[in-house]
Formats: structure tokens, C-alpha cells, sequence
């Protein structure tokens, strides 16, 4: 899987003349909900690239607001997509300048960069500035034009929508028995550069709360199972 920072792709072009079938999201904890978007460009064949536009951070945290911390790290997200099959992952640093573009300044600038093919995106899809480019309005830019536009619809558990919201809440509750229903990689706690323990201030994505688990941790692109102790201030671990 090829990986491009958005000036990668913008400055150096490494898709141009490439046929594509691309989807844009924060993606994370990559869900059934995602799974139901990724399938829509994953193996297209004839020589289609499989191409998600994702994000180095989650958006959210741009804005500020009571955002509970990420599912996966940027690490985990890119070792799922990769074990997905996805041709190539362009990752956006959402910075200043980014956030002025507007949602066609967004998809025109791709579309110079790579031949595209297909767009997925979820039924509730917003992007550019002030979230001024919905599904409807994708639909229309490309209607007349060689370019299929497929809008996912909601993906429901026991009925209730699967998002990554519901997902962090109920690992900040202890409720880690549901996420393998829920989730096409299941949850894990990305150990990468720690040994034995790590302080929940050094964790890079949204902790269980006090209490004994069991399940797997990630480190450095490898998943090994553990019983987990986490308190308070720190979670520690042994491997079995």
C-alpha cells in the first residue's frame, strides 16, 4: 500500500493518469459502517486504484469541543487499511489552510491528480468549509459525467447506527465485549515504544476505564494478545 501526505499528492502528482476509485473519512476505528463505504472501492478491477483520502488527525480535534479521543492511532488505521487490500491512503493534515477549501475546491483538486473513476462516500458525508458540500451536491457535480457517485446508506446494529461516537463510549464504560459485533479489526491499545505499562497521559487514543481486560494490544504492526490492569492514571500489561 502506497502512502502520500495531501502535498505529496497535490506537489508531486504520484496518481496522475491513474484510474481510481477513491473515499474520504476520518475512518476511525474502521467499523461495519466504513466496511459498507471501503467495499465500494476496494477491487474494482480493470486496472482501478483503490484510494482512501483520510486523516493524519481526527478533524474533531481541530475544532476543540468534547471530543473523547481517537479509536485507532494514525498507525493502526493505515495497518487495517492496508490489510484491506487498499491500493493507496492520502493523508490530510487538517491545518489552516486546508479547512478554506471548499468542498468542490477539494474533489476538483483530486480530480486533476488521478483519472477518477468512482466516488463512496456515507449518506450523512460533509466536507469542505463550513461542511458547504453534502452528498446531494457531489451527486450533482459529477451527474452527466463518466464519474459514479455511490452514497452508502446507515449501517445498523441490533437497530441502532454504528459510528465511531457510540464506539468510543463504550470503551470509555468498559463495554469492550460488543466492539467485535461492531468493529471489522475489533479494538486495541497501540503499545508502540512502551514496555510493561504506559501512563494514560502517554496513550495516543481513548483508554477502558479502571479495571481488568482481556484482549489485544498493537505494537509496531504487530497484534499479540494480554491481560490488560488499567487504574486510574496508568494501564499496564502482560503478553499470554
Amino acid at each position: 500500500m502506497n502512502i502520500f501526505s495531501w502535498k505529496e499528492f497535490i506537489d508531486k502528482k504520484p496518481l496522475a493518469g491513474v484510474p481510481c476509485a477513491i473515499t474520504v473519512g476520518v475512518f476511525d476505528g474502521i467499523h461495519k459502517g466504513h466496511m459498507e463505504i471501503l467495499r465500494q472501492v476496494l477491487f474494482q478491477g480493470r486496472g482501478v486504484h483503490s484510494v482512501v483520502f483520510t486523516f493524519r488527525t481526527n478533524p474533531a480535534t481541530y475544532f476543540g469541543g468534547n471530543y473523547k479521543g481517537d479509536i485507532y492511532t494514525v498507525d493502526q488505521k493505515l495497518s487495517a487499511l492496508d490489510a484491506l487490500g487498499t491500493d493507496a491512503v492520502v493523508l490530510i493534515d487538517f491545518s489552516v489552510d486546508f479547512v478554506k477549501l471548499s468542498g468542490k475546491q477539494f474533489f476538483s483538486i483530486i480530480g486533476a491528480s488521478l483519472v477518477l473513476k468512482k466516488i463512496a462516500v456515507g449518506y450523512d458525508f460533509k466536507c469542505g468549509c463550513g461542511n458547504d458540500t453534502t452528498t446531494v451536491d457531489i451527486l450533482s457535480m459529477y451527474a452527466g459525467s463518466d464519474v459514479e457517485v455511490q452514497v452508502v446508506p446507515e449501517y445498523s446494529y441490533s437497530g441502532v447506527p454504528v459510528k465511531s461516537t457510540m464506539i468510543r463510549t463504550f470503551i470509555q464504560v468498559g463495554e469492550l465485549n460488543i466492539l467485535p459485533s461492531i468493529m471489522e479489526f475489533g479494538y486495541s491499545i497501540d503499545i508502540s515504544g512502551h514496555q510493561g505499562s504506559m501512563l494514560r497521559s502517554d496513550a495516543k487514543q481513548v483508554l477502558p476505564p479502571a479495571g481488568s481486560y482481556r484482549m489485544k494490544l498493537y505494537d509496531r504492526g504487530k497484534y499479540r494478545n494480554a491481560s490488560i490492569t488499567a487504574d486510574e492514571t496508568a494501564v499496564g500489561w502482560e503478553f499470554i
